[in-house]
């Protein structure tokens, strides 16, 4: 099956040191064309989120948001057909139009694009909801209009959204679970092992949100939980990330992590991969969110890694109760299970890189996993 789809983007909203808020949505579009579809990109641009290099605020027309929206459009081949919607400016947008009327869908990531004028146009319209739990409770606690309107169907990276037992706001939508899709060309294997596990991450990202008698917390708390795992394993352990120097670093570098800023490796999705690519593997807890509401959620990140023949060893969400691979994927709750998941896949790690690109080839190679949702459609 191919058709026409529109592909909402993150290339101009997040300039600076999110190279993986821009796959995850990225690894969608570069998915469908894979398939044989013809596709369009569509993303809007805040005034609000205008920066300059130094990251200071700025008009559109001399900010970086709009040098790296057109920077990526011609570096993965969309000249021609991507469409930049910046707030204030004046909307040339006939070709788009036109496009729209013929569509087969529009994928609507994190509900980004709000306009109805083009919302209306597509035969499906769907939204891919990439913060599960929280965005129910910014709902449903907090009145957030987070885009759901319009949409007639919603996908969810939380694996566990249906599930009973799910800790998180009941919004009337039928949430349809998905993997996230990895564009295997883009991460080819990379054979042998790095020096380190690492990770890349936001310290804080958003702020935590209450809901009933719990605290749905950011990965800062459930980094604390972990701080003494190096002393248990024989692996240096890395972290990059935008953590600043204070009382917090001192304490993971005393604890023997090894820390390095992420604002090299993540302005730029090449230095991203390559990071990624030279590590042993990937070590990451999750949002404390994630881990509070069950809700499934699995890591967009981790996709990549597992795609570069890493193992992974991730904090559980419930998802682990899903993915059940023999080798290459492992899931945590206790310092003491993490330590036996980085020994396992240590004791045995050829076999383990190889049941890491395995797993990522059968299920979440990109063409699969959209060729799983067309078929729900």
């Amino acid at each position: 099956m191919s058709g026409k789809a529109i592909l909402t983007t993150a290339f101009a909203r997040y300039p600076q040191n999110a190279a993986g808020v821009t796959w995850a949505f990225l690894q969608w579009a570069l998915g469908f064309r894979a398939l044989g579809w013809d596709t369009w990109l569509v993303e809007e641009l805040p005034a609000s989120a205008c920066v300059d290099a130094e990251g200071n605020p700025t008009a559109a027309d001399r900010s970086i948001n709009v040098t790296r929206w057109q920077e990526a459009v011609q570096e993965f081949g969309w000249s021609g057909k991507a469409t930049l919607f910046r707030e204030g400016g004046k909307a040339e947008w006939d070709e788009l139009r036109d496009f729209a009327r013929g569509a087969d869908l529009i994928l609507n990531i994190s509900g980004v694009c709000r306009r109805r004028d083009l919302l209306e146009l597509p035969r499906r319209r769907i939204y891919l909801d990439l913060d599960p739990a929280f965005t129910s409770i910014w709902v449903r606690e907090y009145g957030c209009d987070v885009g759901l309107g319009g949409h007639d169907l919603f996908l969810t990276v939380g694996l566990c959204m249906n599930a009973p037992g799910v800790r998180a706001p009941d919004l009337g939508v039928r949430w349809l679970p998905t993997l996230p899709p990895v564009a295997l060309d883009y991460w080819t294997e990379a054979p042998g092992g790095g020096e380190s596990w690492t990770t890349v991450t936001h310290w804080r990202a958003y702020p935590e949100v209450r809901w009933g008698r719990s605290n749905f917390t950011n990965k800062a708390p459930e980094w604390e939980r972990f701080i003494d795992l190096p002393r248990l394993v024989g692996v240096p352990l890395r972290i990059a990330s935008d953590l600043e120097e204070d009382d917090v670093s001192e304490r993971l570098r005393a604890a023997g992590w090894g820390l390095v800023p992420s604002r090299g490796i993540a302005n730029d999705w090449k230095q991203y991969r390559e990071f990624l690519s030279g590590s042993r593997g990937e070590f990451s807890v999750v949002k404390g969110g994630y881990r509070i509401s069950r809700c499934g959620w699995f890591s967009d990140r981790s996709a990549c890694y597992l795609a570069l023949g890493k193992p992974v060893v991730l904090q559980d969400t419930g998802w682990s109760s899903l993915l059940l691979p023999a080798r290459g994927l492992h899931s945590f709750s206790t310092i003491d299970e993490a330590a036996r998941a980085i020994e396992t896949a240590e004791a045995h790690y050829s076999d383990e890189a190889e049941g890491a690109r395995s797993f990522a080839k059968e299920e979440l190679d990109a063409r699969k996993v959209i060729g799983r949702l067309l078929e729900q459609l």
